[in-house]
């Protein structure tokens, strides 16, 4: 039943689709019209409450990962990197 009730809040009725689809939309449209040099818009500028509906905070351990993944793709990008870096 638990299940039930998650598909039914988070899109099976359509509300998470849609969210993701205006977000989409609008900010493709906004980036489509800035200069070069401007800030382009993202999903938090335009529906910054359905943002953090969509996507929840990551925890502790999610954001120490994906630092680290990070650190090991910038790595990697350096001329000479070692093949073997992932492990």
């Amino acid at each position: 039943m638990h299940h039930i009730e998650i598909m039914l809040n988070d899109g099976m009725i359509g509300n998470k689709s849609i969210l993701l689809a205006l977000s989409y939309l609008t900010t493709g449209n906004l980036n489509a019209k800035l200069k070069k040099e401007s800030t382009a818009y993202k999903m938090t500028d335009i529906l910054p409450l359905a943002h953090e509906y969509i996507v929840p905070e990551m925890t502790s351990e999610e954001k120490a990962d994906q630092a680290n993944k990070s650190l090991l793709a910038y790595m990697a990008m350096a001329p000479g990197a070692p093949q073997n870096l992932y492990g």
